[in-house]
């Protein structure tokens, strides 16, 4: 039968299609974000909202800091707040915005990192690789992908269902899109985040694997951050990081963030690595750390499935039957 729907209606249906993402959620409430997008003209308008609050898309990246979806203007709070939170991040966080530091990145930084241990960008891909091989066709992040450098190979393996390259720097999110096409990456299961390790815009278990290279060291809320890396990998997830411990660099630096700035964080030892993981939500069973050269920290988690928690409390058990029957 002829539709009731007037033919501007039926178009703009056909033309402004609407779709709820999987995976992506509002940093704010953690509510579904609908994907809008619009033609006008001979250019295409994209965007996410909730019912409260609208996320700007750009041709680079999807800009979902809570921040972003503000749609009132700021208060008081607000400002002081925000004000704070660039103060006691403006060396860990902010220097990593600049267009300069997105640009010598692959061009001699990340190379010096070799005098600490780490094994270099294809043996650690090589690692991540086999690690996360329970996660092929799954959804995967790079968490502060940076320039792209683990973005690249793991788009390029065509392991995963969905890629997301997740980072706080506009500038080096740009640098990543502008590598990926130089390079020709296949590109069709990624998606570039701006998004706050603190604060994440991911739904709550739908995560299959993460990984987060040279980076827990300058992350200011890094207890927040791994909370919240737990919070949404899957059962079984997975959950695979690298940095740095002290004497690094032959030298002893300073130890923990302080307010204004401060310095990276170099953490002391490997228990320090695996209390904080634990502190997270991390079982200690599935977490393992361990040191490359002389400052290099490869840091291992996984998340137990049902199956595992039920077979520990089985084992439990019958420890408690075995010495109930002792007595």
């Amino acid at each position: 039968s002829p539709s009731s729907t007037p033919p501007k209606q039926r178009l703009a249906k056909i033309f402004s299609p609407t779709t709820t993402d999987d995976v992506l959620r509002c940093p704010v409430d953690g509510s579904a974000l609908v994907s809008e997008r619009t033609v006008v003209g001979s250019q295409v308008v994209r965007r996410l909202r909730t019912s409260a609050r609208e996320y700007p898309v750009n041709e680079v990246y999807v800009d979902l800091l809570a921040t972003s979806g503000r749609t009132s203007p700021l208060t008081v709070d607000d400002l002081v707040g925000e004000l704070r939170d660039a103060w006691e991040s403006r060396t860990q966080t902010q220097m990593f915005r600049t267009p300069w530091l997105a640009f010598v990145y692959e061009r001699g930084w990340r190379q010096q990192f070799r005098a600490a241990g780490f094994p270099g960008i294809d043996a650690e891909f090589a690692e991540v690789n086999e690690f996360f091989a329970p996660a092929a066709g799954g959804v995967v992040v790079d968490m502060s992908c940076g320039s792209g450098l683990m973005t690249r190979r793991l788009a390029r393996s065509k392991a995963y269902g969905r890629l997301l390259a997740v980072d706080y720097s506009e500038s080096m999110l740009a640098e990543t899109r502008r590598r990926c096409e130089q390079e020709k990456t296949p590109t069709d299961a990624l998606t570039l985040c701006r998004a706050d390790v603190a604060q994440l815009p991911l739904a709550t278990a739908s995560i299959d694997a993460m990984h987060a290279g040279a980076a827990l060291h300058s992350w200011p809320r890094l207890e927040m951050g791994l909370a919240e890396i737990r919070r949404v990998l899957k059962p079984g997830g997975r959950f695979f990081a690298t940095t740095f411990v002290q004497g690094a660099y032959g030298v002893r630096a300073p130890g923990m963030m302080t307010g204004g700035g401060g310095s990276f964080r170099f953490f002391d030892s490997t228990d320090e690595l695996k209390q904080l993981m634990v502190d997270a939500g991390f079982d200690a069973d599935g977490v393992d750390v361990r040191i490359e050269g002389r400052g290099c920290a490869i840091v291992k988690c996984v998340v137990p499935t049902e199956a595992d928690i039920s077979e520990v409390d089985a084992e439990a058990e019958a420890e408690v039957v075995a010495e109930a029957r002792l007595l």
